[in-house]
C-alpha cells in the first residue's frame, strides 16, 4: 500500500510556464533598459563638441613661396593659401602651412603630431596610431577619398592638434575616441570646397 503525502498531486507545468514568461519579458527588459542606456551614452557622446572656432581669415591664393599674413590661430584653421593642396596622407616632413590651408579649405582635417614631446620609441608608436585611426576613418562619401593628412609640428605645446576650416583641438594624447569624433565632427563640413578633394 502505498500512501501520498499532504494527499494532493502538484502539477509542475503552469510553474514552468510562469518562470519562461518571466524570463523572457525579463530579456525584453533587459534589452529595452540596454538600448535606452546606449542611446543616451551616445547622445552625450555625439553632443560633446572638440575645440574652438576662429573667424575664417580669408581664402585668397597666393604665389607659392609667398609667406601668408593674415592667419589668426597656430596651426591656421584658414587663411591665404597656394594654389595646389598636399595630397592626402601621412607625412614624416610637413608641406608648407599654406599648402595645408589649401587642403582645409577642400574639407580635410589635418592632424599634427609633435615628437620632440616624446622619445623616439614613443614618437613611432604615435606615428602608427595616427596611420591607424587614419585608416579606421574611412572615405568621405561625397568624394570617395579619405580627406586627412598628418604632418609633423615641432614647437607646438601640446602633442597632437586637430584642425578643420575654421576649428581646432588641442590634444595631450592621442585618444582614438577623440580622434574620430573630431574626424566625423570637422571632416567635409564648414569647408567652402567640400566637392574637391
Amino acid at each position: 500500500m502505498s500512501s501520498k503525502k499532504g494527499g494532493a498531486t502538484r502539477k509542475s507545468g503552469p510553474r514552468k510556464t510562469n518562470k519562461s514568461t518571466f524570463w523572457v519579458y525579463g530579456g525584453i527588459l533587459g534589452l529595452l533598459l540596454a538600448l535606452i542606456g546606449f542611446g543616451i551614452w551616445q547622445g552625450t557622446r555625439t553632443n560633446q563638441v572638440l575645440g574652438e572656432d576662429f573667424p575664417i581669415a580669408s581664402r585668397e591664393h597666393i604665389p607659392d613661396g609667398q609667406k601668408a599674413v593674415d592667419y589668426n590661430s597656430d596651426p591656421p584653421t584658414s587663411g591665404q593659401h597656394y594654389a595646389l593642396p598636399a595630397e592626402a596622407g601621412f607625412y614624416n616632413e610637413a608641406p608648407a602651412d599654406e599648402t595645408l590651408v589649401h587642403n582645409l579649405e577642400h574639407g580635410h582635417v589635418v592632424i599634427y603630431y609633435n615628437c620632440e614631446l616624446v622619445n623616439a620609441a614613443e614618437c613611432e608608436t604615435l606615428k602608427q596610431q595616427i596611420k591607424e585611426n587614419m585608416s579606421q576613418a574611412g572615405l568621405v562619401r561625397e568624394t570617395r577619398t579619405i580627406k586627412l593628412v598628418a604632418v609633423p609640428r615641432p614647437g607646438m605645446p601640446n602633442l597632437i592638434t586637430y584642425t578643420s576650416w575654421g576649428r581646432l583641438y588641442r590634444a595631450n594624447a592621442l585618444d582614438p575616441n577623440e580622434f574620430q569624433l573630431y574626424v566625423s565632427q570637422n571632416r567635409n563640413r564648414a569647408a567652402p570646397e567640400p566637392l574637391a578633394e
